[in-house]
């Protein structure tokens, strides 16, 4: 677990609690970031274009800013010890309007409440994966919970109204707001739990036929297969449009972050991977190297680049061995793909690589592939 203090363009400073495996903590504030763009107002408003972002991270916080505004549109670190002061209000959940006319609890009792991790909790896991604890459902929509702050009743989870799949989407779910509705002449409005719902995976809970949101593992055997004909059409169409794409794996307990380009062997006859640091700063730094190499013969083993990190640190262009990291380019392109990838080698704080026994940098920090 990770405490965290973050602060949103236009709000005070407030504390949250993630489940955390990463020992990266940029990792987490980003992950933070992207699930604020979904459900923050402010941060719905900017433009969705992550690329136009700046992630500056001085070791300790995490700030994030666009060009288009002045301020800082995020920023994060870890919490201190103490509370936080000035931070966003608590507020009470309500008690129950309609329960006499419901016929059972909204909320269900509190040993299963507090199997349902608090909000911000799961921003680590992809959509598909989290646990859905809790659903509703009205004439007029239905929702799906798989994180709640019981002291307000706010949750964050899938929503769909008006049984239009296609308008469903991620967000933040108002437990009491959705308590209170209600119409005497017409009781099929009335917002209800469902007794009889057992807490799994998303993907195989949430409705068949909405836009998925997957991990983007070809080989996940949680995200649902129908899914990956369509990213996996998205990217195709991403590749046609900009000659390449640029596909993220998050960490886990076993292995570091890393970010490949797919596509780029059409027309340089190779491809580049990263790993190890930052998700956003990796696809930058990789369109920086794919600039430098465009319209060259590509890069030579050991070739060392220049100007492509911050504070003056090196690259080094190392070929990779297997191809078996790369599931995304087996999935556009099919299994028996054989391209060659070149890893773009960051070194440690003395500017030694990895390929250097005296690397200060710990084992698996940034796997060479």
């Amino acid at each position: 677990m990770a405490d965290i203090r973050m602060r949103f363009l236009g709000h005070p400073w407030e504390q949250t609690t993630v489940s955390a495996d990463s020992e990266r903590p940029e990792e987490v504030f980003i992950a933070l970031f992207l699930r604020a763009m979904e459900t923050v107002p402010e941060l719905r408003a900017l433009p969705g274009d992550l690329e136009a972002y700046t992630v500056r991270w001085d070791g300790d916080e995490a700030s994030i800013y666009h060009p288009d505004v002045e301020q800082v549109v995020f920023r994060a670190q870890p919490a201190p010890g103490r509370s936080v002061q000035g931070g966003a209000p608590v507020r009470t959940r309500p008690p129950e309007v309609w329960r006499e006319e419901r016929g059972h609890d909204f909320y269900p009792a509190p040993a299963e409440l507090a199997e349902i991790p608090g909000l911000w909790a799961t921003v680590l896991e992809p959509h598909e994966h989290r646990v859905v604890g809790l659903r509703y459902s009205s004439a007029w929509g239905e929702w799906y919970v798989v994180e709640l702050d019981d002291a307000s009743g706010e949750a964050y989870g899938w929503s769909c109204l008006g049984g239009d799949l296609s308008r469903g989407r991620w967000g933040l779910i108002d437990l009491p707001a959705l308590e209170s509705i209600h119409q005497e002449s017409d009781l099929s409005r009335l917002v209800v739990r469902d007794l009889n719902f057992t807490p799994a995976v998303a993907a195989s809970i949430l409705p068949k036929g909405r836009p998925h949101d997957s991990c983007g593992d070809a080989d996940c055997p949680v995200c649902p297969p129908d899914f990956m004909t369509e990213y996996v059409a998205r990217l195709r169409e991403i590749i046609a449009e900009h000659g390449f794409a640029v596909q993220a794996v998050l960490a886990d307990e076993g292995s570091a972050a890393y970010c490949y380009t797919i596509g780029l062997h059409e027309s340089l006859g190779h491809e580049f991977v990263m790993a190890g640091l930052d998700v956003g700063a990796m696809q930058g730094v990789l369109h920086s190297v794919v600039e430098k190499f465009a319209g060259s013969s590509g890069p030579v083993a050991g070739e060392v680049l220049d100007g492509l990190l911050a504070n003056g640190f090196r690259l080094l262009m190392h070929p990779v061995e297997s191809l078996e990291p790369f599931a995304m380019l087996r999935a556009v392109y099919g299994r028996d793909t054989a391209v060659p990838y070149w890893q773009a080698v960051w070194p440690d704080r003395d500017g030694v690589f990895p390929t250097d026994a005296s690397c200060s940098l710990s084992p698996g920090t940034q796997p060479l592939l």
